[in-house]
């Protein structure tokens, strides 16, 4: 009987997991470039798209991301609202249908070339097709007609991590607030970050030096980073021979709520590379 109810116990606690470790995360495009297709209309132009937005949802508990809905606005045409993505078998595109979308009667769109579990940078592109099928049924499963227009550029994380500790201390005179983030990421290309670009989210306000952004490696792949969450940063207080000094570690958990440390190293240097200062 014991064992029965453990056995229940242990179901509960799994689907109790699967149901509440997923999380939403957004994303749009840097660089655009878009052009028209075969297709051309009186009065659509496709050219120049302003924004491309996408909302994704991603379980730490399986590699499978669902595509919520992707937002194109254009300076000369009605923005493009898609949702309801699948993934099409053995490949890397994720189509969605649309109906009524302008003047069409049905649309197909397409992204493809897209990994959302990688950390670096992945250029992805969108095609838009109208459908030519006159029966639509499962029409994502069906051939496209001619396409209408394509869209590209650089994918960025822009989702919003919450802060999930923050700890103070004195240095050189002069107060240093650190804020940890909940989710681990990585530096896009074009933002000047001294150091490490990738792992653990810190930032830093020094007064008198201004705010700077550092992050401390995590041991683990960056194509996991979504299966983690920082959740407390760990401060040690030594006294050195030229007076206070601080080790600095990080507390995360794995999305089964194991927890674990990364080893505390010396905040100064951390804080040196960040700013550029002297060592």
């Amino acid at each position: 009987m014991k064992s029965f109810a453990r056995t229940l116990g242990l179901i509960a606690f799994t689907l109790a997991s699967t149901t509440s470790v997923a999380k939403t995360y957004k994303y749009d495009f840097v660089q655009i470039h878009s052009n028209n297709g075969f297709i051309q209309y009186p009065g659509l132009d496709f050219n120049q798209a302003k924004t491309v937005a996408l909302t994704v949802n991603k379980d730490p508990l399986s590699p499978e991301v669902t595509i919520n809905s992707l937002e194109i606005t254009f300076p000369n045409a009605a923005k493009l609202l898609a949702s309801g993505f699948k993934k099409l078998e053995h490949t890397d595109t994720y189509r969605a249908v649309v109906n009524d979308a302008w003047v069409y009667r049905q649309i197909i769109v397409d992204i493809r070339g897209v990994d959302f579990n990688l950390a670096q940078i992945t250029h992805p592109t969108i095609e838009v097709s109208v459908s030519e099928k006159s029966v639509f049924i499962q029409p994502e499963t069906d051939f496209k007609g001619h396409p209408l227009f394509f869209v590209g550029g650089d994918l960025r994380d822009i989702t919003v991590s919450k802060v999930v500790d923050t700890e103070s201390v004195i240095i050189d005179g002069k107060r240093v607030n650190l804020s940890l983030k909940e989710n681990l990421s990585f530096a896009p290309p074009a933002v000047p970050v001294n150091g490490v670009r990738e792992g653990f989210v810190i930032d830093a306000l020094w007064f008198g030096k201004g705010q700077k952004t550092f992050y401390i490696p995590a041991p683990v792949p960056n194509t996991e980073y979504d299966r983690y969450d920082a959740i407390g940063l760990i401060l040690e207080e030594l006294d050195g021979p030229a007076g206070k000094e601080y080790l600095l570690g990080v507390k995360f958990k794995d999305a089964g709520g194991y927890e674990q440390i990364i080893p505390a190293q010396p905040l100064r240097p951390l804080l040196n590379t960040a700013y550029n200062t002297g060592f």
